[in-house]
């Protein structure tokens, strides 16, 4: 019984934020809550009794954006949201979607979808087929182990049908295809498999059609981090960073191409080898073109007084063919949370090294390499703290580049050709703060 009051207080709290104007909509606008008190109060009591009358208690998704115990969502595209309650019961079955829909101001129970496992893991609203309305993507944990079920279902006429259904490790919904619709990847791990196993599931000819199946490169294993975006400006792609051997990431691109889905770095061996590299440097847009960029890492000469294994990012573009397209070259301070977009002409032909202390500080010193020695001082980066670091970076010739936090990032500039090409505000442009993603909290 005190699962069942904490749902309905949960609801009732989520009602409030609507109608208080606080509450921000998501998932395209299909996912809401109700607009009036007295269709709270009526979609209230009919979960009630059904929770009574079950001796069920709510369940709410454990992850994702949707992780609310009652969802409003118009699945049948009629201009009318369904209530889908997320409830668990005891039995064979007992995890249970229950999806209401409204007439005249009363919601009735309408079909009950019944499922295996412990919890919902995930529960996603999204266009898969050609018909009005938002299809129900809805992933459940069966054990304690890794193993999940992803199903997807589509609702008319107020009944449920299965579009498809299969285990999986990890998952994104995304149009691969270019056809409208969004498409379901899935990764799984299977023991009898040497690989990782990439699928998808698209609509055609009437139904979700599972394509042959991809793999991922041989000797990848966790999943660091999955991105979905642009790999051309016609073309979507999804890209798998994982694991590789000892202390490597390597990156798979999954595309569509030609009517075929498939792994586009695993073509030939030379290509799938270039996206193996350090950790913590993944897939991103990084000039913001709206393109993902892959990286690739470049050492930098080992001059007396650099860090232990400097060096730069080349950043390049795939093609549908998995040929590479360079794109800009940068260098990231992971320690100190900044990078610099650096000109394509400093490639391979500069260093980094620390300078001596300034103010309780060692800045970054960049310098040109040339015929195997370290030349003139481009620029130094320094990072001041303290209640005294505005005017630290003032100070000697340096100059602010930006603030975070209680830090200051200040420069100053060096002597010779390089140099000379330079101002403050081009430093300035150059400079970048490293995103952090909140959810695995790496950059």
């Amino acid at each position: 019984m005190r699962g069942k009051r904490a749902g309905l207080a949960l609801l009732a709290a989520a009602l409030t934020l609507l109608l208080s104007g606080c509450f921000v909509k998501t998932v395209d606008e299909l996912y809401t809550l109700p607009r009036h008190s007295d269709e709270y109060d009526r979609l209230e009591l009919v979960i009630e009794q059904l929770l009574n009358s079950q001796n069920a208690s709510y369940a709410a998704p454990v992850s994702g954006v949707n992780q609310q115990s009652v969802q409003l969502a118009d699945l049948d595209g009629d201009g009318l949201e369904e209530a889908i309650a997320f409830l668990k019961t005891a039995g064979d079955k007992p995890l249970k979607t229950c999806i209401f829909s409204r007439a005249d101001g009363d919601y009735r129970l309408m079909d009950v979808i019944e499922g295996d496992g412990t919890s919902f893991a995930s529960v996603e609203y999204a266009q898969l087929t050609d018909r009005p309305g938002a299809e129900l993507v809805i992933g459940r944990q069966l054990s304690t182990d890794v193993l999940q079920s992803l199903s997807a279902y589509s609702y008319a006429d107020g009944h449920v049908a299965e579009l498809m259904s299969a285990n999986y490790s990890q998952y994104r919904t995304v149009d691969l295809d270019g056809d409208g619709q969004k498409d379901i990847f899935i990764l799984r791990f299977d023991a009898e498999q040497p690989h990782g196993i990439a699928e998808l599931y698209r609509w055609k000819d009437g139904q979700l059609e599972r394509e042959p199946e991809a793999y991922l490169t041989d000797g990848a294993s966790a999943v660091k981090r999955i991105l979905t975006g642009s790999l051309t400006a016609e073309a979507q792609a999804v890209f798998v960073s994982s694991a590789y051997e000892e202390n490597a990431l390597v990156t798979d691109v999954f595309a569509f191409q030609d009517g075929t889905f498939r792994n586009l770095t695993a073509r030939e061996a030379e290509s799938a080898v270039s996206t193996v590299r350090s950790y913590y440097v993944y897939a991103s847009d990084i000039d913001g073109d709206g393109l993902i960029e892959l990286p690739q890492i470049l050492p930098l000469p080992a001059a007396e007084g650099s860090e232990e294994n400097d060096s730069a990012i080349s950043w390049y573009n795939l093609d549908l063919d998995g040929h590479s397209l360079p794109k800009l070259t940068t260098y990231h301070s992971f320690s100190g949370g900044w990078f610099l977009k650096l000109p394509d002409t400093w490639q391979n032909q500069f260093c980094i090294t620390r300078g001596t202390e300034t103010d309780g500080v060692r800045g970054y010193e960049f310098s040109q390499w040339k015929n195997g020695r370290r030349a003139d001082l481009i620029f130094t980066i320094y990072a001041f703290s303290g209640e005294d670091r505005n005017e630290a970076a003032s100070a000697d010739g340096r100059f602010p580049l930006a603030e975070k936090g209680d830090i200051t990032y200040a420069a100053k500039l060096g002597t010779g050709k390089w140099a000379d090409a330079l101002s403050e505000d081009r430093l300035r442009e150059m400079f970048h703060f490293i995103h952090i993603d909140w959810n695995s909290g790496e950059t």
